[in-house]
């Protein structure tokens, strides 16, 4: 018990350490993001409808264990990646006994959600920006299963997946309320709102990589945990570097401010992000700095070499 209150004291402190980055970081944008972005009636309730199917997935998560629904398909997935994004140290003990059924549903929920979510949040980009999305958490989740190993890649599946699931549902909660006639559009004039929004999606952004490498401390330790997350954090930021390489970076900026960084919904078009507007430059110096998180996660991941006995 004492052990689970440490880490459970550990991580209430390091969401109020991301939350407090979260206010730095948003009274530093502050200044771009006073114009709300509206989008359509009919988005808003398409991210209505995704808003009650994630809330659902949610609430199922928290109450199965204790009520019938436990027995249900699906139920046991609900309840492994909220269990897990919420209480990391717990995720290999919560993928224990999961069907197949329900572990494909550890997938295919967050990640269906993902591809909706980011669709309803600039619908006007189409199908470059959610490619260019999915490709970088793609890369992450292939970084981190290739330098997993032979080890079972469920308790980060379910805590990144959680994890996800929380994101999209205050991501949609600001679209369901951004229409014509929204009232959105009034509370984001309070500077209070806007700071809070973004202090809240910076923490659930950066706490996701956080759950990730600690449900892997159970399997592999700490340093190879962290070392993993690092790799596929930085993989994952570096991807669109190439992109931008490929495509142009009058193309490409536009999904990479959009959706690869860490500032929430839509704040490349506030911040003159569309059209290219980004300096290539500040492209180049993210990847690059991707790319060193990415060795430096890989050097720690890599398992150290077996001390041998000394023969007498």
């Amino acid at each position: 018990m004492a052990m689970r209150a440490g880490r459970g004291t550990l991580a209430a402190a390091t969401v109020v350490m991301l939350l407090g980055i979260g206010v730095l970081l948003a009274a530093l944008v502050d200044p771009f993001t006073r114009l709300p972005v509206t989008v359509s009636a009919e988005t808003e309730w398409y991210a209505r409808g995704l808003l009650v199917l994630s809330a659902a997935w949610l609430l199922i998560g928290m109450v199965a264990a204790r009520t019938r629904l436990v027995r249900r398909p699906g139920a046991a997935a609900a309840r492994a990646t909220w269990v897990a994004s919420t209480r990391p140290w717990r995720a290999r003990e919560s993928a224990l006994g999961v069907l197949p059924l329900d572990r494909w549903l550890m997938i295919v929920v967050p990640g269906g959600l993902l591809v909706a979510t980011r669709f309803v949040q600039a619908p006007h980009d189409g199908a470059l920006s959610v490619l260019v999305a999915l490709a970088g958490w793609l890369v992450f989740a292939l970084a981190v299963r290739l330098l997993l190993g032979r080890r079972s890649p469920w308790p980060v599946i379910a805590a990144v997946g959680g994890a996800l699931v929380l994101r999209c549902t205050v991501a949609l909660g600001a679209v369901s309320l951004s229409g014509p006639e929204g009232v959105w559009q009034a509370l984001w004039t309070r500077p209070t709102v806007r700071v809070l929004y973004i202090s809240i999606a910076f923490a659930l952004l950066a706490w996701l990589f956080v759950a990730a490498g600690w449900s892997l401390t159970a399997q592999i330790g700490a340093r190879r945990a962290t070392g993993i997350a690092l790799a596929g954090v930085g993989a994952g930021y570096a991807l669109p570097a190439a992109t931008v390489a490929a495509v142009g970076a009058a193309v490409a900026l536009d999904s990479w401010n959009d959706q690869i960084g860490v500032l929430p919904w839509n704040l490349g078009e506030m911040t003159g992000g569309r059209g290219g507007g980004l300096a290539v430059e500040l492209v180049a110096v993210s990847a690059a700095v991707g790319a060193v998180v990415a060795i430096i996660g890989i050097a720690l991941a890599l398992p150290g070499r077996q001390k041998t006995r000394e023969s007498l």
